[in-house]
């Protein structure tokens, strides 16, 4: 069967090979970052020219115009956009690679890799014995055997010293004409790309040179965005191994795939040889508690965090999906026990709820935590420890590159606090909230919190997509410090909220900053246009690995998602998704353009840091979710709560659950009135000195509209600084 299939792929690569369409040259090289060469022989040749782009280097290296060597490899100054053509490579005698940030090189695949794909009429590597060993005879040389396979008769195949070639792109791969008088030439053994490594598993830590697809089409590289749009850039992706155009596996597909050249295929598998044995790594394995994200989790865990029953893997009924047993056979998807067979954030499921496709595992607890592993208690202010990588796995960069950063950050907030000093009120707040940074404690690229960040310590990135990042630190095991204990006695607010609810009434054309977030052209989700470029919205909205964002857009000033009518209605795609502290439940999305604000489209004001909303305050849920009824008429529709103190609220709730300061509660004073699905991630929205402000974010709960049940949102104001902080420095889309 393997064998097989091997040769489909070969046949079709000839095919394709034939074909020359056009393409970017860069698929041709490997490249490096933030790499060069030097050289320490004087007959090695350079050439340098200003060029924009590496795309124009590269064409000039393959074509060796202008140049009077043969070029191998070229390296790019990102500064001063200049080309550095190489007659030589990091293999070449006399080479050595040196890491400079200045500049990326660039070499040449046909001459660096040892595997060949097709005929392997491209190979150019330095493989010089036959399959039985023996030695290749010089293609300059007539003994023992004579020839006419002549370096001056064969331009452009590279026939130098005695390395194997396939001049002529014969059957059999490259060869060579051999030392040994009794025999004239010989195969070499030089491997296919698609069996240097195999594939353990899903592939997900395949790292092998193979860039062709199961139907033979070359493979996109990955940072890259033609002929297809992404999202697996490799920046933002720095753990998934996406180099070049080479197969991966970053989403937990079945097994690795790319994006190909053919405009007409988006997407395709790759044929890469399977392992022989199943490759555990047994210390991941764990069935009481998750290391990591979760991903070796063998427990007997079956329901959500919110306590929802999972729907067996096997099984195709309430929700359809490809996370079966046989597709995935060393996930262990065993009955319905949560698992994370896609290397999202922490286990999850299916679940039985038809209005609930999939829930979090996230009340499995993570593993003891050694004696040498790291934690911080309160804040982490006082955090001294070494740890400088994020939790997404960013390591830090250093602080003294960025002091000027964090030092105008601060000045922003002072500058803001002065022009506000006629409002006693407002100043208060932001003198509690923005402190000035503590340089002090700041040490090479150390996570620290020097800004007094409630959600723990953090560090800057060289990532232009993630300017920071909290770390990847948790607080001590046992700290129960209260992280908003030491505010000032309570200040007024000035947030929105909205949430869909069921048995609500026709909500009034005065909510323009509700937004409708979509996916591929269906409603999923609620949201609030906080700035004219972000949305704050639930987590939940995109719990799968795979986020494409091609397939989300956002919607904002509709009022009837199913009307056609809608003419102020604005559509704008999202360039950034930005997970919230954890445990936040919240996630902000970037626009990809800033909306226009105007009578049917608006933003809607967060309330100040750690203030409190009275019991009994009067509030509003909006959404387009289920309605409690079969009819459901695509309106915006709108329901009335009142605030809850969260004792209460655990009263209410039977000690099932245990509201802690990040949330807030609401119910129905006399109906039953709560969000659903299709409604998380909009606003509770209360009144306070006629402005509407955002108080809670609507997230998955243990059912719809209960009675005598509250509803438990996040709770905006103790996530305010965050998000003010994420605003004003995710500034690259």
């Amino acid at each position: 069967m393997w064998a097989t299939k091997l040769l489909l792929v070969t046949l079709l690569i000839i095919v394709v090979e034939s074909k020359g369409k056009k393409r970017n040259t860069l698929h041709d090289y490997r490249k490096t970052a933030d790499t060069t060469l030097t050289k320490h022989n004087k007959a090695l040749e350079v050439k340098t020219k200003f060029f924009n782009t590496t795309e124009n280097c590269a064409k000039r290296c393959s074509r060796n115009k202008g140049l009077s060597f043969t070029c191998k490899a070229f390296a790019f100054d990102k500064r001063e956009k200049r080309c550095y053509w190489f007659s030589f490579n990091s293999m070449s005698a006399y080479v050595r690679k040196k890491y400079n940030t200045t500049f990326d090189l660039y070499e040449k695949k046909d001459y660096i890799r040892d595997c060949i794909h097709g005929k392997g009429s491209n190979y150019k590597g330095t493989r010089n014995v036959t399959k039985r060993g023996l030695a290749c005879q010089s293609w300059t040389s007539m003994i023992p055997h004579e020839h006419s396979f002549l370096p001056s008769s064969y331009r452009g195949k590279d026939l130098n010293e005695n390395y194997c070639r396939n001049p002529r792109g014969e059957e059999g791969g490259p060869w060579c004409f051999t030392k040994s008088p009794a025999v004239r030439h010989e195969a070499c053994d030089i491997p296919f790309c698609s069996e240097v490594e195999c594939v353990a598993c899903n592939g997900e830590h395949y790292r092998g040179p193979m860039d062709y697809t199961e139907s033979g089409k070359e493979c996109q590289r990955w940072d890259l965005q033609r002929p297809h749009r992404h999202k697996f850039r490799p920046e933002r992706y720095p753990n998934k191994g996406l180099n070049d155009n080479y197969c991966r596996n970053p989403d937990g597909k079945a097994r690795p795939w790319c994006y190909t050249l053919d405009p007409e295929s988006t997407w395709e598998f790759c044929a890469i040889r399977p392992c022989a044995h199943r490759i555990v790594n047994d210390t991941e394995i764990t069935k009481d508690c998750i290391k990591g994200q979760g991903e070796g989790y063998r427990g007997t865990i079956s329901t959500t965090y919110n306590g929802i029953q999972c729907q067996r893997w096997d099984s195709q009924f309430p929700h359809q999906h490809n996370f079966t047993p046989e597709h995935y056979k060393c996930k262990n998807l065993s009955e319905n026990y949560c698992r994370n067979p896609d290397g999202s954030e922490s286990p999850w499921c299916f679940t039985t709820d038809p209005n609930t496709r999939i829930g979090h595992c996230s009340q499995i607890p993570k593993c003891e935590a050694s004696n040498l592993q790291e934690c911080y208690y309160g804040n982490g202010d006082t955090y001294k420890g070494t740890l400088s990588i994020t939790r997404y796995r960013l390591h830090c960069a250093r602080w003294d590159k960025n002091i000027d950063d964090l030092k105008r950050h601060n000045s922003f907030f002072i500058f803001l606090s002065f022009f506000l000093l006629i409002c006693i009120l407002c100043f208060m707040y932001l003198r509690h909230t923005f402190k000035e940074p503590n340089i002090s404690i700041i040490e090479k690229n150390y996570c620290r919190n020097p800004d007094n960040d409630v959600h723990g310590p953090w560090c800057y990135t060289d990532n232009p997509l993630v300017p920071w990042d909290y770390c990847a630190i948790s607080r001590c095991e046992g700290d129960t410090t209260p992280l908003m204990g030491n505010l000032d006695s309570p200040i007024t607010c000035a947030s929105t909220k909205q949430v869909r609810v069921v048995n609500g009434y026709p909500a009034q054309m005065r909510n323009g900053w509700m937004a409708s977030l979509r996916y591929r052209n269906e409603h999923k989700c609620g949201g609030a246009l906080i700035k004219e470029n972000w949305v704050l919205t639930a987590k939940q909205c995109f719990l799968s690995g795979d986020i494409d964002l091609k397939d989300y857009e956002v919607w904002l000033g509709v009022h009837n998602i199913y009307s056609k009518t809608e003419k102020h209605k604005q559509v704008i795609n999202i360039s950034q998704v930005v997970h919230g502290p954890k445990g936040s439940h919240l996630v902000l999305l970037k626009l990809s353009r800033s909306a226009v604000l105007n009578a049917n489209v608006s933003q809607i004001k967060l309330p100040y840091y750690g203030c409190k909303i009275p019991e009994k305050t009067m509030c509003t849920i909006y959404g387009w979710g289920h309605t409690g009824t079969n009819n459901y008429d695509g309106q915006l529709h709108q329901g009335n709560l009142f605030i809850v103190g969260n004792e209460k609220c655990n009263q209410l709730h039977k000690g099932k659950i245990t509201v802690n300061e990040s949330e807030i509660c609401a119910m129905g004073e006399t109906s039953v009135i709560g969000p659903c699905e299709r409604d998380y991630g909009g606003p509770l929205v209360c009144e306070e000195n006629r402005t509407d402000l955002m108080q809670g974010v609507i997230i998955p709960g243990r059912g719809c509209a209960i009675p005598n049940r509250p509803v438990i949102f996040v709770r905006v104001a103790f996530y305010a600084k965050w998000i003010h902080k994420i605003v004003l420095t995710y500034k690259t889309p």
